[in-house]
């Protein structure tokens, strides 16, 4: 099997770190994490980033993912579908407390869905049932525009993550995949992002692995990703099978992403190499 550059590099990092020849560090800025929690230290992704980046990012003038959120704030006020509603007309808009702590809570067991929904899939569980309206593609720009606006509007905000009834066993089955090795080269997100972060993997700097900058703007494809297609692109480095927009496995990772973030502000829209 020919291995590329970057993942052979890679896989001798992570061969280094088993045999104790590699220590990952933290960096400053983290927030001590709850006991249960595999990490001592929970540090948000910028830390990890070059600093005219990190720049970008906190500039709203600057990151290139704002007019995103410009277009999303005007799509949540605007009428759609069957029914001539705006998602506004129900929910309100930021910052009202009962949109931003729901935006927060996300993946969460939704009651009139009967199932855990993250935030894209109750934006079209919304559009469909009670807009009366076609619901959304992952990578449309509408939709990366609406979760960009929701995302920002509850910036400094952390994760609440409800993982009691019917989310626990998904919330075990995310923490199962996290720590599950996978691909034609067996590794595992734990061996990237608990004990690798700080570690480069060429010429990027690998992080801890927390979702709450995303949906971010890559610089290097000048364009907006969401975290399931940041998923897909991990399982594609791993050699594993990418799978498809909301599949289960995807949303329980992602719960279990938001409960391990839940010392950390959201920091979206985030801007990334």
């Amino acid at each position: 099997m020919k291995v590329q550059p970057a993942a052979a590099m890679f896989f001798a990092v992570i061969a280094a770190s088993a045999s104790g020849g590699v220590e990952a560090h933290a960096q400053p800025g983290g927030q001590p994490a709850e006991a249960a929690a595999p990490l001592q230290v929970a540090v948000p992704g910028e830390e990890f980033l070059p600093a005219a980046v990190r720049a970008k990012q906190q500039d709203d003038f600057d990151n290139p993912a704002f007019p995103f959120v410009q277009a999303g704030e005007a799509a949540w006020a605007k009428a759609e579908g069957e029914k001539g509603k705006a998602c506004k007309d129900c929910h309100g808009a930021p910052p009202e407390q009962r949109v931003t702590s729901a935006v927060v809570s996300y993946p969460s067991y939704a009651r009139d869905a009967k199932q855990i929904l993250t935030l894209p899939a109750r934006i079209n569980f919304c559009r469909k049932h009670a807009l009366r309206a076609p619901e959304l593609a992952e990578g449309s720009d509408q939709m990366m525009a609406m979760t960009a606006y929701l995302r920002w509007a509850v910036r400094g905000r952390a994760p609440t993550a409800d993982v009691s009834g019917p989310a626990e066993a998904v919330l075990e089955k995310g923490k199962e995949l996290y720590f599950k090795k996978i691909g034609q080269l067996q590794y595992s997100c734990a061996d990237c992002h608990n004990q690798n972060f700080g570690q480069k993997f060429g010429g990027e700097t690998l992080s801890q692995g927390h979702a709450v900058a995303y949906p971010v703007f890559s610089l290097g494809q000048k364009r907006m990703i969401s975290l399931d297609e940041r998923f897909r692109m991990c399982n594609r480095l791993a050699r594993a099978e990418p799978q498809a927009e909301g599949s289960p496995d995807y949303i329980a990772l992602e719960l279990y992403l938001n409960w391990r973030s839940k010392d950390l502000p959201v920091t979206a829209p985030g801007v990334r190499p």
